[in-house]
């Protein structure tokens, strides 16, 4: 019985029991940055432990973080990079984190009977249905810079799957970031605060489009503009002085 509650109780907890978050970064210069997190529902780790799970997260440094009002056991890796050409090929190698949920939905229970039958044994069935089709998180991508205008141009990659009769939507939540050189001008499918769009992805199954662009102002016009009001006084001073 206390083995069936806890089965329960796990089950329950899959619903958004994986969260993954994506942030990208635009530099002025053309440099730039890629900070990945991925979390697991705390009472979904709790109940894994329970249940004689592994725990994905051995040997990493977490830290707890909040979540649509859930409480979430997280994992944060940054890493810079010297291009947009190289920020484009990280991004497109990306490829959705689907090794913790292999690793933890295929993990024997411990049972209290020191002799359990094989009949007492389950397992989570973890079906992947993105990995025959490729798993990356993106379908393209584009990061460029076009005059005084910086542009992040990406497409998702459907992905479908199911963890238990769930489907990996319901299990699975994403957010994707991007923080561009100034304030943004024109998105697609985000939330714009100031200089940061947020795309929060409620339906992986479908192909979407992340945009986000902004202008960069040159200091060029006003330095022009510095230069000739200081020719123009120096000029009014000599032809005084000549008169």
């Amino acid at each position: 019985m206390a083995l069936l509650l806890s089965v329960i109780t796990l089950a329950l907890c899959l619903t958004g029991c994986v969260y993954e978050e994506l942030g990208v970064k635009l530099n002025k210069d053309g440099t730039g940055s890629i900070e990945t997190t991925i979390g697991l529902k705390k009472e979904f780790v709790k109940q894994l432990k329970e249940l004689g799970g592994t725990d994905p997260f051995t040997d990493k440094e977490t830290t707890e973080a909040e979540y649509d009002g859930e409480t979430y056991i997280v994992f944060t890796e940054t890493k810079e990079y010297k291009s947009f050409e190289e920020m484009e090929k990280a991004l497109a190698e990306l490829t959705f984190e689907t090794n913790g949920i292999e690793s933890a939905f295929s993990s024997q229970p411990v049972v209290e009977d020191p002799k359990p039958s094989e009949n007492t044994e389950f397992e989570f069935d973890y079906v992947n249905t993105a990995e025959k089709a490729g798993s990356s998180v993106f379908n393209s991508v584009s990061i460029r810079k076009d005059g005084s205008s910086y542009i992040f141009d990406a497409v998702l990659n459907p992905v479908e799957g199911e963890v238990k009769g769930y489907d990996l939507s319901d299990v699975l939540k994403i957010k994707i970031s991007t923080e561009m050189p100034a304030k943004i001008t024109k998105y697609k499918n985000g939330q714009v605060d100031g200089k940061k769009v947020t795309f929060d992805i409620s339906d992986m199954s479908e192909e979407t489009e992340l945009y986000a662009e902004c202008k960069v102002s040159s200091p060029v016009p006003a330095f022009i503009g510095i230069g000739l009001a200081i020719a123009a006084v120096v000029a009014f001073f000599v032809l005084r002085k000549r008169k």
